[in-house]
């Protein structure tokens, strides 16, 4: 009696110290695997090989471009050419963070007499910052850009020294600016991708993005105010379009950056060297259409979709559905080819379990760029199992390790 009491402690024993120590989460196993749908846009159609959808422009320079910098498209957008009145943006950025846009400017001689394109401002206006701001960006006034120039700047030599080391300071490598209006000099040269960055920088600004975004400005004249129609002729006529500036001079040509916003994305294109003002705005347009066209947002996973299981390790047969935390859309550029999903869940997880509790990860990337990543929860709540609930479970794994083993 004794022998077979002594035999049944020790078993006591063992299935307590079996359910004492809890199985705590395993490693991760990871499933890697090409998504099966791209939204609407099956894999089959990825990659899309990019020579075969070159938009078609005949120009000499241009880039288009993403807001967060990524490059979708470029020909020699490194060469150094004349920039004409695009250096205007520059002349606005240095003006907006040197000077109050309510400061006043009395115009100088020297700046109503530069020539050229013209704001219409006359020596001894006395205008606001923001004034000579809309006559710079939207009617392309070297008038009030000099004004600018000589008022912030002390001097052109002044302002124009405050250009170069904005450029410096944004990285503009290639980019040298002989004054804060356009015309031809010697020096005076910035490339496609310069432009671009330049860009990208100056839309930051919201007074910048206001006003290279008006149709119309009013500009005080000998007979009161005028209204001045912009000289981008993107504003208004294309959809979603959001600035930016013209150029022209003889050395320049025609020139353009151009930014639009479309599905919540905006791109940027730089057109420089164009034969024709109309032909500027024509491969600006062709530039926007073919980004939007070839770089737009793609659902990846709708929210609470249910990807897989992950064992409660507390019980022998009890699981929690693994679910996506959120939905995801993302931009995608169907020119980069395969998007491939890794799935990576845990191997086991302890109780008490919450929903929302993270499980896994769901990671989609295409080639080298990683396009998303969205935890995965737990889509149920799992209680601790009771003191009398874990004594059968340790029983019955141990009768399953007798038996198959």
């Amino acid at each position: 009696m004794k022998l077979i009491h002594f035999s049944f402690a020790r078993i006591l024993l063992v299935l307590i110290t079996t359910v004492s120590v809890l199985h705590g989460p395993g490693t991760s196993i990871a499933v890697r695997q090409p998504t099966d749908v791209l939204g609407d846009w099956p894999v089959s159609q990825v990659p899309v090989e990019l020579a075969a959808v070159m938009p078609d422009v005949s120009l000499s320079s241009g880039i288009v471009v993403t807001t967060d910098g990524r490059e979708l498209w470029s020909r020699s957008a490194g060469q150094r050419r004349a920039m004409a009145s695009t250096t205007k943006i520059m002349t606005a950025v240095v003006a907006l963070e040197n000077a109050s846009l309510d400061e006043t400017c009395t115009v100088t001689g020297e700046a109503a007499g530069i020539g050229e394109s013209e704001a219409g401002v006359r020596t001894g206006d006395c205008l606001t910052i923001r004034a000579l701001l809309e006559g710079t960006l939207v009617s392309s006034g070297n008038d009030a850009a000099q004004a600018l120039a000589i008022y912030i700047g002390g001097s052109e030599a002044g302002f124009t020294r405050m250009m170069n080391e904005k450029a410096a300071a944004l990285g503009l490598a290639d980019t040298h600016f002989a004054n804060a209006h356009g015309l031809d000099a010697p020096g005076h040269y910035t490339t496609a991708r310069d432009l671009a960055i330049l860009a990208r920088y100056a839309m930051a600004n919201q007074e910048f993005r206001r006003i290279v975004g008006m149709p119309t400005v009013d500009m005080d004249g000998p007979g009161g105010a005028q209204e001045i129609e912009t000289s981008n002729e993107l504003i208004g006529s294309y959809a979603g379009a959001t600035g930016i500036k013209t150029g022209w001079t003889n050395d320049a040509g025609y020139s353009l950056v151009a930014s639009a916003r479309r599905n919540h994305m905006e791109l940027v294109v730089v057109v420089l060297g164009a034969r024709s003002r109309s032909a500027r705005f024509d491969q600006a347009r062709t530039l926007l259409d073919w980004g939007f066209e070839h770089y737009a947002p793609r659902k990846l996973a709708s929210a609470e979709e249910t990807l897989g299981v992950v064992p409660v390790t507390d019980y022998l047969d009890v699981t929690v559905s693994a679910i996506t935390s959120g939905s995801v859309t993302v931009p995608v550029f169907d020119a980069d080819g395969e998007i491939i999903r890794e799935l990576s869940l845990e191997s086991g997880i302890r109780a008490p379990v919450k929903r929302g509790d993270r499980v896994g990860s769901l990671t989609w990337r295409q080639g080298d760029r990683l396009l998303a990543r969205v935890d995965v929860i737990a889509a149920d709540d799992v209680a601790v199992p009771g003191f009398f609930e874990r004594v059968w479970i340790a029983v019955r794994r141990m009768w399953r390790s007798a038996t198959d083993g």
